[in-house]
């Protein structure tokens, strides 16, 4: 008995041991995950304009920190900050802080041209970038933006925009898109872009004849009819914009490409 006592409390022994082996790793709460924004350094960066890339969108714009103009069209050749700088790699750091229960803020380049959805030759954002995860006290920000003009309807038709949580769903891109007429109430509507990528990608909005088309890695996200728009004179908007007043924190989209085109033939992407 002894004998057939002694192998059985072994196997017993291992049978618990492994139970224990077997037990779920404890989950880590995801909103205590996030993306460190890299701490500018006066002399290791580099001014967004010494890129001959970033050239273009930049005579094209001007920069707008944190709510007021602060770097106009032409005056980018010296600027660094920061809130708007380049770093070693030639990537573009836009950079922006928010205190909560305050108003919005932002660190945006704000396209000068102003345009219609009608336009027969179409307006194009291009971009690739990095959305970086912030540390709680922020719900949402911004990084693209088409913008109405304050003298003709001062909304965006288009947000791009990252997401902490929307119905249920976590850290996710969205699209969201004023689908009403102008002066009218407003209607928005939520399209999901999918789950925050980590690194770089690439996205698109395309507008030629009423035709908004949004990309992202080449990859048709939505197509709208935009008529009840083609009346607004709109612009582009890129970098990190914060909104909800009662958010607070810091925030910051990278961008290692980024044009505003108004001919299709610059675009390269064969949706077009």
């Amino acid at each position: 008995m002894k004998k057939l006592l002694l192998p059985l409390l072994f196997l017993l022994s291992l049978f618990f041991i492994g139970c224990d082996v077997r037990q779920p790793p404890q989950e880590v709460d995801a909103d205590l995950i996030y993306d460190k924004i890299a701490e500018y350094n006066e002399t290791t960066s580099n001014y967004p304009y010494d890129y001959e890339k970033f050239q273009p969108v930049l005579d094209q714009s001007k920069l707008q920190y944190p709510n007021d103009d602060l770097v106009a069209q032409g005056e980018f050749a010296t600027y660094k900050a920061a809130n708007f700088y380049a770093d070693a790699d030639e990537n573009i750091h836009f950079v922006t802080q928010k205190e909560s229960d305050t108003y919005k803020t932002r660190s945006e380049l704000r396209e000068v041209n102003e345009w219609s959805t009608s336009n027969t030759e179409g307006n194009y954002w291009v971009a690739t970038l990095r959305c970086l995860k912030p540390k709680v006290g922020i719900t949402s920000y911004t990084w693209m933006q088409v913008h109405g003009t304050s003298d003709s309807y001062n909304y965006p038709l288009l947000r791009l925009l990252w997401a902490r949580s929307y119905k249920g769903v976590y850290d996710h891109l969205w699209a969201v898109i004023i689908v009403s007429d102008p002066n009218s109430p407003f209607i928005y509507e939520w399209v999901d872009m999918g789950q925050r990528r980590e690194g770089f990608f690439d996205v698109e909005v395309h507008i030629k004849e009423n035709i908004m088309t949004i990309l992202l890695n080449r990859n048709i996200v939505t197509t709208r009819n935009v008529t009840y728009w083609e009346d607004v004179s709109n612009y582009f908007k890129a970098g990190a914009y914060i909104d909800r007043y009662g958010d607070g924190g810091e925030v910051s989209a990278i961008f290692s490409q980024l044009h505003f085109y108004d001919n299709s033939a610059d675009v390269v992407s064969p949706h077009h």
